[in-house]
Formats: C-alpha cells, structure tokens, sequence
C-alpha cells in the first residue's frame, strides 16, 4: 500500500487557488482562455482547477499517462495557451512543447498561500475524447453545463456534507473530475488516490468511512479478485452508494459485487459529450440488471434508425440525446470556438428503450473500444504501428473481455524478410501511445488473412475471427 491519500475538503487549497489565479492574470490569462494541466491526482491538479475557475478560463485537463507526442496533438489542436504542470511532468511537457508552431509557456503550479476561502468554483473544460474519428475531439463543457452535471449527481445520490467520498481514477478523466467537483459543492470530503490499488481502496473506505465511489467496470474486477479473507478483513459497512460506468458491466459481475456490498450498486449511462443519459438504481438493477436505467431527468432521447427517423419501443437504433448537461460543441483545431452542434447529440451507440422506459446499449455504430473504462480509437494506434519499418499492414480492434470490458488487440503482416519481436514493438508504441492504447496482443497473419471490404478498407468487425500467430 504505497500511495498516500490526499484529503480535499471544500475548503482545501483556496488560499493557493486564489494566488494561482492572481498570477496567471498578472501574465495576461484572460477569461475563456484555454490552459493545459498536466498533473497527477493531487492537491495541486484541485488548485489549478480553481483558480482557472475563479479566472474564467477554460481547463484542457492532460492524462498524466500520455506520451509527448500525444500531448502536443492535444496543446496545438486546443490552441492551449499556456501549461500547468506538477515537478512529476515538466519534462514531458517541455517536450510536447517542442516543435509547436506556437509553444505555450509552461508554469509551475506552485503552493503559494496568501490566504482566502475560493469556495467550491466550477468552471468550463475541454476534454478529449475519442469521438468517432481518428484523431481526440476536443469536446467544450462551460461552466454552466459543468455545474447542472454536478446538481443531478448530487440530486441522483443524495449528496450531504456528510458524505466521504473515495476518487481513484484519474481526475482527467470526466466522470471522476466531475464526481470530485460534485462531492465539493455538495459540501462533501474527498479521499484522492493517486492511482488505484485495490486493497489500498479498501483500507481507505474503512480508515475514512468513505459513503460513496465511482468506478468502471474492470476496477470492481480488481477489487472482487482479491482473496475473499482479505476483502473480508475491511469494515466496509459506511458505503451506501456504489457507481459503475464508463463501460458495461456484466450481470454476473454486478450480482457478485451486490452479494459482497449488498444493494448499494448505481449505475449510468453517459459520455463527455452527454453528461449523463440514464441511472440505473439498486431496486432497478435487481429486476433489471442488464439495463443501463431510466433517463435521467430532463434528459431528451431519440432512438433513430438508419434512415434518421425516430423508432417505437423495442426497435434498436443509434441514441441521440440532448439534456441541459449536453456539451456546447467540438472545439475547433488550433482552438477556434466549438462548432455548432445539433440539437439532439450521438456518440455512436446504439440501444432500445423497452415499454417500462429502461434503456438497453446493444454495441456501437463506431469502432471505438472502450477498455477498462477508457476509450481507445483503433485508427490511431493503427498508425502508431504502421510507423514501424517492419510493419506492412495493421488492423486493430477490440475483442470482448470479462476483466477489461474490451482489450485492443491488432492483427500484423510484416514487410518481406522483416523479423519483429513483441517486447522491441511494445517499446517502439511506448515512445508513441499511452500504455493503455498499446494492444495486449499482436497476432502475426498473412495479407490475406486480413479481412478486407469492397472499399478496400479493413473491416474491423470481422478482425477478432482472424487467429494469426502470436508475436513472442
């Protein structure tokens, strides 16, 4: 059990987010600019959200995890003006900085604590993600939008100032960023974890009397594959609400994690683009359990076929949303102001609405693959691996998984003569793809064996019937 947990209390950090803020004015940070942060699960990530909230900037949260390369798409594509970094991550950000047409000034975020309350801000963020093409959208979420999603969490959970709260995913990511603001509006505690440990978990839930967590899929995995006498050594009795989201989770896992907590398990339905679709309750769950839940109030939702038109109940289609907590729009390139979106938003999945009202998700009209809760583009990390000089021709997919939800994997054929061996190509990736994107298995196939559509294209759907041979 190595990493320390950080106490975040409505309070915490004011006096520092308050002389951040007075700083980056001092340099010229406007409202609405666009600053990059770069930092772990920390003290000093809460501090530069605040007091880019208190300035009226806009945050382009950075996972910690990604490589400069991919940072520097991120910098260039939001138009970042400048970035703040914790001592962990200054040097990968002067080298994402490197070669950007126009380098944004890095800043430390520093702890200089010339007092004041900052309150509990929210403010706007642009978050990348995935999206439906081959390079991250950067998706813009104002501060308005920001905080209705935080006010329908702590209306769905019933949030106190009484409640602990326990964060061990990144506050990058949108769901764990947006709990943790909730929590503080709410007038909440936070237990932070700097990363996620699963024994640690369940050491600080007793220590703290944590009442509420958000997790995806694959960390309840983690938890529920410790030994059941090391689990069964943790008071975990304060814990009233348990949430899962970010990627499905499977009946069979949702029942052993009810018998273990007993029926305190939550689960939604949403995106960075929608804030959250639909909630699925304990009571709902039980009857219902491979339902992502009822909408979610105020919550718009259209099932189209593929001619566009709306379908009746039961008919599968591609879901389109609209609710207050729906974002403003993709940004732009270079970071021009978002464009306009419809008035109904799609992510790509596909579902049905049965006659009672619960939604079902039934796959993805997109090639994304979400793996342990992250979303992963296959284009992207295909031209990761066609940049290897062994590499001929590259297909990658996702294949479903009980531990990751989905793992990336990808099929290979190589250049005549050309020899590969899989630790030299995971190395090769590393310098180009965070960990997360880099396929957990590379088969080896014949051209012939790559399953190719009339367009000449690779059809993805069809990769995971190709066996191919494993690179050792």
């Amino acid at each position: 059990m190595s990493a320390n947990p950080i106490i975040i209390t409505p309070t915490s950090g004011g006096g520092p987010a308050i002389s951040l803020c007075r700083r980056l004015r001092q340099c010229g940070v406007e409202p609405d600019s666009r600053i990059a942060i770069i930092a772990g699960n920390s003290e000093k990530f809460v501090v530069a959200r605040d007091a880019l909230a208190l300035l009226g900037a806009i945050a382009v949260p950075v996972h910690p995890l990604l490589t400069a390369p991919e940072i520097r798409y991120l910098l260039g594509h939001s138009g970042a003006e400048r970035v703040l970094v914790d001592d962990e991550h200054a040097e990968v950000a002067k080298a994402a900085c490197r070669d950007l047409e126009s380098s944004p000034a890095i800043d430390a975020i520093d702890w200089r604590d010339e007092g004041g309350d900052a309150g509990a801000p929210i403010g706007a963020t642009l978050i990348y993600t995935s999206g439906t093409t081959g390079e991250p959208k950067g998706c813009l979420r104002t501060a308005a939008q920001e905080r209705a999603r935080a006010e329908e969490l702590i209306a769905s959970y019933s949030l106190t100032d009484d409640d602990v709260q326990l964060v061990a995913s990144p506050l990058t990511h949108s769901a764990p960023g947006i709990f943790a603001r909730a929590a503080r509006l709410a007038g909440a505690t936070t237990v932070l974890l700097p990363r996620f440990e699963p024994e640690l978990v369940l050491e600080q839930i007793e220590r703290h009397r944590v009442s509420f967590f958000f997790m995806v899929p694959t960390q309840y995995e983690r938890l529920l594959g410790l030994p059941r006498a090391t689990r069964g050594n943790y008071d975990l009795s304060s814990v009233r609400v348990a949430i899962v989201a970010g990627a499905p989770m499977p009946p069979a896992t949702k029942e052993r994690v009810t018998r273990w907590l007993g029926p305190i398990l939550w689960e939604f339905y949403g995106s960075s683009e929608t804030g959250t679709v639909s909630v699925l309750s304990p009571e709902h769950g039980a009857s219902n359990p491979r339902s992502v839940g009822k909408l979610a109030a105020g919550v718009k939702l259209e099932i189209r076929g593929l001619d566009g038109i709306p379908l009746a109940p039961g008919k599968q289609g591609e879901l389109f949303v609209n609710s207050e907590t729906v974002m403003a729009g993709y940004t732009e390139p270079g970071g021009g102001p978002p464009t306009g979106r419809p008035e109904l938003v799609s992510v790509g999945d596909l579902g049905y609405l049965d006659d009672d009202g619960f939604l079902y998700l039934v796959g993805r009209a997109t090639d994304t693959i979400i793996t342990g809760g992250v979303n992963v583009y296959p284009a992207e990390v295909e031209r990761a691996l066609a940049a290897h000089p062994a590499v001929h021709r590259c297909v990658v997919f996702g294949r479903d998984d009980d531990d990751w939800g989905q793992r990336v994997e990808a099929l290979v054929t190589l250049e005549p003569e050309a020899e590969l061996d899989h630790a030299e190509l995971k190395a090769f990736l590393a310098e180009r793809l965070a960990p997360f994107k880099i396929p957990k298995r590379f088969a080896v196939v014949s051209g012939e064996s790559i399953p190719i559509g009339a367009s000449g294209k690779a059809v993805r759907r069809l990769a995971h019937t190709v066996s191919g041979e494993p690179l050792r």
